[in-house]
């Protein structure tokens, strides 16, 4: 057996604060940790087997416990190097219990259970505030420090938080502007989407790469839009506004039409383009397999090339990590607005080339299952 042979994962488990990695491991079937580009709560689950009932009686997890975890893996790049995944701190959400065979289920979130946010609805007026100003207050209500990192600062003449909690009022508002909101145990992260798709990639994938266990991408017309029209009329000022804005990356001859409030023409212009580009987000979408790589979390990109129409550079909407006797990583990709400008003038080129039509409204789905890894139990 050589020295690449040997490559393991594990998880690294503290259960309030204590270590129980080698006590649990009997006992675990799997464990799963899903890391979101933005909007919805990372989370993770552990699958454990519960023949003697313990997990279901004196050993039951109690909710709002919390749990930190990281993966680790072993000699897997590289010969006698170990790599970890800080996958960060989660409190426990919910425990299932089913079988034959006897199984228990723990799943926990990131949006501490805990915290305010989540939970705790508010009304509240807004007036002549920047969003990162929301921001911070929401952050300093539920003990958390503030990553802001964003070009556009949105001003509000005036906003109404009513009877929803500070987490989904905020994270409303940011999404109308482009900021993807995540929380974490310890931050409430906030960046520029549009900006963070020009980030360089931090890995790269050919057609039969041997670490793809299997992909797929699609091309779709449903959904997608060339251009984006806000109409709103402000009762207050007794002032209409009527603002289109074009993608010039699209090829679909329809219309969005938004009726949303907005303060000024430039606001309502913000507005209309960003609906438009997160609803043509759905344009061209992928999903990976691949060997477990702990370099790829939801919000970076990665380079796809070989697979013809479908090349270019994706974000990472979701990354999946699972270890369940091997360790896989599960991307759900979307192609930013360059990477597709890119692409069509790529296809456009080399149908000129060969004096052939190319449309932009096919739909291709392909499945490749490349060679699948073996992984060696820890033994110790």
């Amino acid at each position: 057996m050589d020295a690449h042979q040997a490559r393991w994962a594990e998880v690294v488990i503290y259960y309030e604060g204590v270590n129980i990695s080698r006590d649990i491991a009997p006992y675990l079937l799997s464990f799963t940790y899903t890391d979101n580009a933005k909007d919805k709560a990372d989370d993770i689950s552990f699958s454990l087997e519960d023949r003697e009932r313990l997990w279901v009686n004196d050993w039951f997890p109690t909710k709002g416990d919390k749990i930190k975890v990281s993966i680790v893996v072993h000699d897997w790049e590289a010969v006698n190097r170990t790599q970890s995944l800080p996958c960060g701190t989660f409190e426990v959400d919910q425990i299932d219990c089913s079988g034959p065979p006897n199984q228990v289920t723990i799943k926990a979130i990131s949006t501490l259970v805990s915290k305010p946010m989540r939970q705790e609805k508010h009304t509240k007026a807004w007036e002549n505030v920047k969003l990162s100003t929301i921001a911070g207050d929401v952050a300093g209500k539920n003990g958390l420090s503030l990553f802001w990192d964003c070009k556009d600062d949105p001003f509000f003449e005036r906003r109404d938080q009513v009877e929803t909690s500070d987490l989904e009022f905020f994270s409303g508002l940011a999404r109308d502007y482009g900021i993807a909101v995540k929380v974490t145990d310890t931050q409430l992260v906030c960046y520029g989407e549009e900006e963070y798709e020009q980030h360089s990639p931090v890995g790269e994938f050919s057609f039969g790469d041997k670490k793809l266990i299997s992909w797929s991408f699609s091309s779709k017309a449903a959904g997608t839009y060339k251009a984006a029209k806000l109409q709103y009329h402000d009762p207050v000022k007794d002032e209409t506004f009527d603002v289109e804005e074009n993608d010039d990356a699209e090829g679909t001859g329809r219309t969005l039409e938004i009726n949303q409030k907005a303060d000024t023409i430039a606001d309502a212009k913000k507005i209309a383009k960003e609906k438009l580009r997160k609803a043509n987000k759905r344009e061209i979408t992928g999903n990976i397999t691949l060997m477990g790589d702990l370099r790829f979390v939801g919000g970076s990109n990665v380079k796809i090339s070989g697979f013809g129409a479908f090349d270019g550079e994706y974000v990472i909407e979701k990354a999946t990590h699972s270890i369940s006797g091997s360790y896989t990583t599960k991307l759900d990709l979307s192609m930013g607005k360059e990477a597709k400008k890119k692409s069509r003038k790529k296809k456009k080129s080399k149908a000129k080339k060969h004096n052939r039509r190319i449309t932009t409204t096919d739909t291709v789905s392909n499945v490749y299952f490349g060679e699948r890894q073996v992984l060696i139990p820890n033994d110790k």
